[in-house]
């Protein structure tokens, strides 16, 4: 016994079997752990995407809602400013000017209701400014509504040159006197007769317009764009038109006595029979222009490109023609011409001289 005491007493080792159905369960454990961590985030997965869905069409059916509603506003806003437009009277001019000025926020606010308000202020200047038959010489001041419609079709934004928010004017008469129109777009819009006297337009856009027949006395169209505009018998006395752009304009009969016209572009110009008389075209470009018969009298043409021009007819008396380039110009019918005038120009052998009028001698160089 005593021997038996004084021996140390050790713990059995686990049974291998035990050990290994433990250590199976473990890996069972982890491995439905590592099962149940997946499934929740499939889960989670599934319902943020399920979520997200929710958002996206609950984000598209407020945006539809919006777009209804706004579309809501606009048609209430167009319906009274129509009321508004429609109220007659002088003493209602100002409920007028009210509904004008609201159609020009609506076709700010809404590109698709901009074709709509321009018609509409159009037929509103033809009713309320037709053109009456003879046209009288002396024609009022359009009525102020008849001009806020103006200056606000002038304004509209992004305007199409292409033709799609033409202005359609015709048959009307206005007179739109010291009217400010800086910028204006008045593309192919029918200003005939119109009365511009003083107006400012400069930089505005009046390509193909029809501005036969109007009045622009005294008018600043300094870098005003008019290539192609019809100006027959137009009134541009003492008129400013510093670098406009007439390539291709008809002018044909147009007074522009004393007119500013430095730099401009008059290419393919048609300027037949029209008054140039004291007029500054310094540095203009008039090649191919038609100036058959044209007053030039004392007319400023230093360095004015006038090649291949058509100046059968013109009166150059006293004209300056230094630095001018007269190359294949034609000027065999020009009347007032003197050799002397010709000194310091550019000619070539196709420039056509009148009968008697000699290309002058060369300078001596020393």
């Amino acid at each position: 016994m005593g021997g038996d005491r004084g021996r140390r007493l050790h713990p059995a080792p686990p049974a291998p079997a035990v050990a290994g159905r433990a250590g199976t369960v473990r890996e069972v454990v982890l491995t439905v752990f590592q099962g149940v961590t997946a499934l929740t985030a499939v889960a989670a997965v599934l319902f943020t995407a399920r979520s997200l869905g929710y958002t996206a069409d609950a984000t598209t059916a407020t945006r539809d809602q919006l777009r209804l509603t706004e579309r809501a506003q606009i048609s209430d806003r167009f319906g009274r400013a129509i009321d508004q437009l429609g109220q007659e009277g002088p003493d209602k001019l100002s409920i007028r000017l009210g509904g004008i000025y609201a159609l020009e926020h609506i076709m700010r606010d809404s590109a698709a209701d901009k074709p709509t308000v321009i018609e509409v202020l159009c037929a509103f200047i033809r009713t309320h400014a037709p053109r009456p038959n003879p046209i009288p010489e002396e024609v009022p001041p359009s009525s102020p509504d008849v001009q806020a419609a103006i200056v606000v079709l002038g304004r509209r934004p992004d305007p199409d040159s292409a033709g799609i928010d033409r202005l359609e004017l015709a048959g009307t008469l206005l007179s739109l006197p010291d009217a400010d129109l800086g910028g204006a777009r008045l593309v192919l819009a029918d200003l005939s007769f119109a009365n511009l006297a003083g107006a400012d337009l400069s930089g505005a856009d009046l390509s193909g317009a029809d501005l036969s027949g109007a009045n622009l006395n005294d008018a600043y169209l300094g870098g005003a764009y008019l290539a192609g505009a019809d100006l027959n018998g137009a009134n541009l006395g003492n008129a400013d038109l510093d670098t406009a752009n007439l390539a291709g304009a008809n002018l044909n009969g147009a007074n522009l006595f004393v007119a500013n016209l430095d730099t401009a572009n008059l290419n393919s110009a048609n300027l037949g029979g029209a008054d140039l008389a004291v007029a500054n075209l310094n540095g203009a470009n008039l090649n191919s222009a038609n100036l058959g018969g044209a007053d030039l009298v004392d007319a400023n043409l230093v360095d004015a490109n006038l090649g291949r021009a058509n100046l059968n007819g013109a009166d150059l008396t006293g004209a300056d023609l230094t630095g001018a380039d007269l190359s294949g110009a034609d000027l065999s019918f020009a009347n007032g011409l003197a050799i002397a005038q010709l000194a310091g120009t550019r000619m070539d052998t196709l420039t056509r001289l009148p009968p008697g009028v000699a290309v002058p001698s060369p300078r001596p160089t020393r």
